[in-house]
Parts: C-alpha cells; structure tokens; sequence
C-alpha cells in the first residue's frame, strides 16, 4: 500500500503539475504579448506623431511661397535631408494635380484619385490608405492641409512610406527579434497587412481572424485564437488610435506545448531518483518492521516452551526519527529555492530592479494603506543615440548605473521598478506631490552631473503625480505620470513635470 501511495501520488503531482505549468505559461505568454503589442503601438502611434508635426512644419514654409515651386522644392528637400522618416514628399493643389515632388519621380503634373482627393478635401491631417504608387510601390501617405495666413485652404504636403523593402515603417518595427515562430504584424482598418514579418504577404486582406477583428474595434487585450491559416495561436493585440490600425504580436501554441514538455520532462527526470530512493527506503522500512514482528511472533510461538526474552529485538524508532529530519531539512531546502526562484521572478534581469510582475503584487499591497503616495515615471532621454552610438553593451551598463543612483537616493519603502527599455517607475509612499518634485529634481541633477560607464553622460525625464488613495484608481495616477513625462520629453527633456494629485 505505501508503493501503491507513492507511485499514485508521483503521477498525480506530474499530472497537475503538468495542467498548472500549462496554464501559467499560457497566462505569461497571453501578457507578454499584450505589453509586447501594445508598446509597438505607442511606438507607432509617436512615429506617425512626429512625422505630421514634420508636414506641419513643412506645410507652413510652403504656405508663404507657394507661387514660387523653386523654393517648394527646396523645402521639400530641406525636410528629406534632415529625417529619414519619408521616402517621397509631395504637394498637390486643391484640384488634386502633383506641383512639386521630390525625389524626382515620373509622378509630376500627375493627379491623385477621386478617393483621395475627397478625404483630403476634409482639410485635416490625415494617413491615406494603403495604396500602390505610380512607381508600383505600396505605401502610406501622410498629409497635412496648406493653409495660407487667411486660412484659405490651398493643397496638401504628403510624405509617401513605403510599406515593403528597407523602410523606415519596417526597421521601427522590424527590429525586434523573433523566436519558436512568434512574431508581430500591423493591419488597417480593413484587416490589410501592413507589416509583416514575410514581406510577401505585406498588401494581404486577412479574413476570419478573432484577434484583428478586436484589434480593429479598439480593444486592447489578449486571447487564444486560431488564426486565418487554421493554427492556434496565443496573441495579444492592441490599436494605434491616430490611424484605427491595429498590431498582433502572436506565438504558436505548439511552441508553448513545446517548450513546456521540455520543462516537464525535466521535472520528471528529476524526480525519479527521489522517488527510487523513497520506495527503496519504504523497502527497508517494510524489513525493519518485520523484523521484530517475526521476532516477536516467534517467541510467541515458543512462548510455552522456552522463557521469553524481548531485550534483543532491536526496534527501528531512531532510524525512523532520522529520517524526520532529513525530510524537515529537504523541505527547508525546497523553500529557500522556492523563494530564491520566485525572487529571481520578480527581479528584473539587468538591473536587479523590480520588474512589471513585482509591481503588480506591490500595488495590490498599496492600495490597502490609507496613506497616499507619489509616482515619478522616469526616462533616459536620446537613449537610443547611446545603443547606436556606443553599442547596445554599454547602454545595459548605462541602465545599471541608473539604478545604481536610483537605489542610492531611494527611501527604505520606496519602491523602484523598471518597466521597460530604459523607463523606469519608482512609488514614493507618503511622500506629497511637492516632496516628489523635489526629489525628482535632485534625482535629475545628481544624473546629470554623474559620469556613467566609458565616459556617457545622460539625463533623464520625469513625470510627477501623487495618488491619494481616494476612489481615483492607481493606475491613473500611473497614467498621468506618464503624461507628465511626455510634457518634459516634448518641452526640451531633462527636466521634471507633474500633474495634480489624483
């Protein structure tokens, strides 16, 4: 019966273990695709950001000398020499008719068509459908209406992006790297491939797809689905509000299963030699206890014919006791690793800072204190210039060096964490938004004036805003933290903004 309850209870263990690990990584998988999306989304949102704030700026040089297409030319090229957001710039008149266009593309003189004349036509800025060029590309037009100082309306300015080959679109979002066959595509509003990570399929409508079908209603989320080629899929998604797109970041549930019957097999072959050792020990226990049984069942049997003598049977206590121990000390030992995992879980890797899954579970404890508290979202500003300037190594040691200095200026409940790349979010309990101010500033200058690895020298952004626990939700105050970092990083960076508290 003990063999019979260790081998049951051996493969009940592997088989629930089995079910949870399965959900778990479905659940992990299901998030991190969601923040996945969704990041690539405000990176795309803030790309088609600034290149109208470009067309603004182009629109209105334009605008004052319009009559003379030499200087509209030379506009047009000023704005292609100092970005590498566009590859075609345009002007068309109010009648639709190409006036200016550079590079020099057989498209001069040319008219747009109907379709694309009557949403222009709206004098708003506006991201044109997908649509093949006279060159035979497909692209995207962004626009932006000329308006002369009276306001009357007189074109457009339009940057073409090409949607296939090296573009820019491409590299912002192609420079992630994919594994187990995940990876991420842009749809419009039409469920029309937009990016992908097969150039081929780039111009393809996709029917039948739960996740784009949410996508383009506006939802942000994630889900189990079976995608247009009939394969399950673990997906999250989340839409691009200026132009109604959407992006699906997407991982073959095969590879999950894949991955977590690796890790089951591990477990397995790790336990056999544990449960070998017990049922040898269930073994010697069963000996042991026959031992003195057969003993004393012998004397009983001679019990009428010899004098009995039960000093010599031996009994089995103290082995049994010791076995006590060693069980209390494996269990001890399991729960340092237990612990020592679930640390190593809820740390993020580079910077041994806290990571999204630690802050999640400190802010339910949060929220259960009466007292208020204040957040800072904190960004290294031009970050990106460092990883192309100096190498991706010496942007991780950058990153560590500021949360060196974050750790170094840090309250013993203050609470740091990193949320992404080099963003950073760090709760300041019973701290008032003026305090938070205040530390925010020491906190930019002392990076400003501190000299990170190989010689770097950063700032930072910050965005303030305090949280009085009232019926405002957390996130909320997280949000405009957000918002206030974005006012700092629009009006010159390295500098600290807040909101009121919420």
């Amino acid at each position: 019966m003990a063999t019979f309850g260790v081998v049951f209870t051996s493969l009940n263990t592997l088989i629930t273990s089995y079910h949870v690990h399965r959900s778990a990584f479905i659940k992990d998988t299901l998030h991190a695709n969601q923040v996945y999306a969704t990041k690539l989304a405000q990176v795309t949102e803030l790309f088609l950001q600034s290149v109208n704030s470009q067309l603004h700026v182009s629109a209105y040089h334009i605008s004052v000398k319009l009559s003379d297409l030499t200087e509209v030319h030379k506009e047009l090229e000023r704005l292609l020499g100092q970005t590498n957001s566009f590859d075609s710039l345009v002007v068309v008149d109010t009648h639709g008719k190409i006036i200016a266009v550079k590079p020099d593309l057989d498209v001069l003189g040319k008219s747009i068509s109907n379709n694309q004349l009557d949403v222009l036509n709206t004098q708003q800025p506006q991201v044109l459908e997908p649509f093949v060029s006279p060159a035979g590309n497909l692209m995207i037009s962004p626009t932006y209406p000329i308006l002369s100082e009276s306001g009357d309306y007189l074109g457009f300015v339009a940057g073409g992006i090409y949607l296939q080959g090296d573009t820019i679109l491409n590299r912002l979002l192609g420079r992630h790297h994919y594994e187990d066959g995940s990876y991420m595509y842009v749809v419009d509003k039409k469920a029309r491939l937009l990016f992908h990570v097969n150039e081929h399929r780039v111009g393809e409508l996709v029917k039948d797809n739960l996740a784009i079908e949410r996508v383009l209603k506006g939802f942000t989320g994630a889900s189990e689905i079976v995608n247009s080629a009939g394969i399950s899929m673990v997906a999250g998604y989340a839409p691009i509000p200026m132009t109604g797109w959407g992006v699906v970041s997407q991982r073959p549930m095969s590879s999950i299963l894949d991955e977590l019957g690796v890790t089951h097999r591990a477990v397995i072959y790790s336990s056999i030699p544990a449960t070998i050792l017990i049922l040898g020990l269930i073994l010697i226990a069963g000996i042991q206890i026959a031992k003195p049984l057969a003993h004393l069942a012998k004397q009983l049997a001679t019990f009428d014919k010899t004098s009995s003598d039960t000093s010599q049977i031996k009994a089995w206590y103290y082995e049994a006791a010791n076995l006590k121990r060693t069980l209390l000390q494996s269990n001890r030992s399991i729960k340092k690793v237990i612990k020592s995992l679930d640390n190593d879980r809820k740390t993020d890797q580079l910077t041994s800072l806290h990571n999204r899954l630690s802050l999640d579970l400190w802010l339910k404890n949060a929220m259960l204190s009466k007292a208020g508290m204040s957040v800072l979202a904190i960004d290294i500003d031009h970050f990106k210039s460092i990883n192309d300037v100096h190498g991706h190594r010496a942007g991780d040691e950058v990153l560590k060096e500021l949360a060196s200095v974050m750790r170094g200026n840090a309250r013993a409940d203050d609470f740091i964490c990193r949320v992404g790349g080099e963003e950073f979010l760090v709760f300041l309990p019973k701290v008032s938004l003026g305090e938070a101010v205040d530390a925010a500033e020491r906190l930019r200058k002392q990076v400003l004036e501190h000299t990170m690895p190989k010689g770097i020298q950063v700032t930072v952004s910050i965005g303030v805003s305090h949280w009085l626990n009232n019926e405002s939700s957390i996130e909320r105050a997280i949000e405009l933290a957000d918002q206030a970092l974005y006012r700092a990083k629009r009006t010159g960076r390295n500098k600290s903004c807040c909101v009121e508290p919420v």
